[in-house]
């Protein structure tokens, strides 16, 4: 089974979060280019500006912070072969100072709306025994990093429950897989919470502006894209794909975690309080 193709060989449907900018948008026309029907997701399509729009493309709203959002799109989009889970937040700031039910917003936006949207699609592919559902990660789940602690957890977690998925779907022909990228050069949000006189302040500001430095000089968000193209046309797509560095990758999931956080705190700008 070459999932999720379709029986005449010609790439089938898919479904892309976050589709309106970064690396959503470059998979969706990476997608494109090859020949799938594309349905992708952002927040309000009808604020989504002509530049931002990708031809072949049809959108649908989609607040992942909303669980009745997920299982409307899930109705709205049909028969789906492939779907990327991809949308999210990035927030920032000390884990004493971020309020909890900042946390709770930001995993259901960043793990239990992606859940309750695959709940939604996988009745369908299982039906039919092809499929193929790949959940975008990050590598701030794979190693330490200050301030992340909210986000490093929720892609933790979406590795963890892809990897179990990919377990429970043994023998229905659907595959699970999930695409864990370093930094790559996108706007995703990152919103910043921290108290007033915070003694975090300075090392917050120091890891900030490492990160936005690190951003700047981070390949574009195709290198992504050329990833789930891969997975999507292979046979047994690898259970977790890590794109970039592989040296570093392999420092980050075999070294000391002691070694592995000193290295995190140096290469993040991190400051002494």
């Amino acid at each position: 089974m070459s999932a999720p193709r379709r029986a005449d060989t010609q790439a089938g449907r898919a479904l892309v979060t976050g589709a309106s900018r970064g690396i959503g948008k470059a998979i969706a026309e990476a997608l494109v280019r090859e020949g799938w029907e594309v349905t992708g997701t952002c927040r309000s399509p009808r604020r989504l500006a002509a530049r931002d729009r990708i031809e072949g493309v049809r959108y649908l709203a989609l607040d992942l912070a909303k669980e009745k959002d997920a299982a409307a799109v899930a109705r709205a989009a049909g028969e789906i072969d492939l779907l990327v889970n991809n949308a999210g937040e990035s927030p920032i700031g000390p884990a004493e100072e971020m309020p909890v039910r900042k946390m709770r917003q930001h995993f259901d936006i960043n793990f239990f709306g992606p859940v309750a949207l695959l709940q939604g699609i996988l009745p369908g592919m299982r039906k039919r025994r092809r499929g193929l559902v790949i959940f975008i990660g990050s590598i701030r789940g794979e190693a330490p990093s200050p301030f992340s602690s909210i986000y490093s957890a929720s892609k933790a977690a979406t590795r963890a429950f892809t990897e179990c998925l990919r377990l429970e779907l043994m023998g229905t022909g659907v595959k699970a897989a999930v695409v864990v990228p370093w930094y790559v050069r996108t706007s995703l949000p990152q919103e910043r919470f921290i108290a007033k006189k915070s003694p975090y302040a300075r090392a917050l500001e120091s890891v900030s502006k490492a990160r936005e430095r690190t951003i700047a000089n981070a390949p574009d968000p195709s290198v992504v894209a050329d990833v789930v193209l891969r997975l999507a046309r292979s046979r047994d797509p690898a259970p977790v794909t890590i794109v970039g560095r592989p040296l570093a990758t392999f420092f980050a999931r075999h070294a000391p975690r002691k070694l592995v956080g000193q290295a995190s705190a140096r290469y993040t700008g991190m400051r002494p309080l």
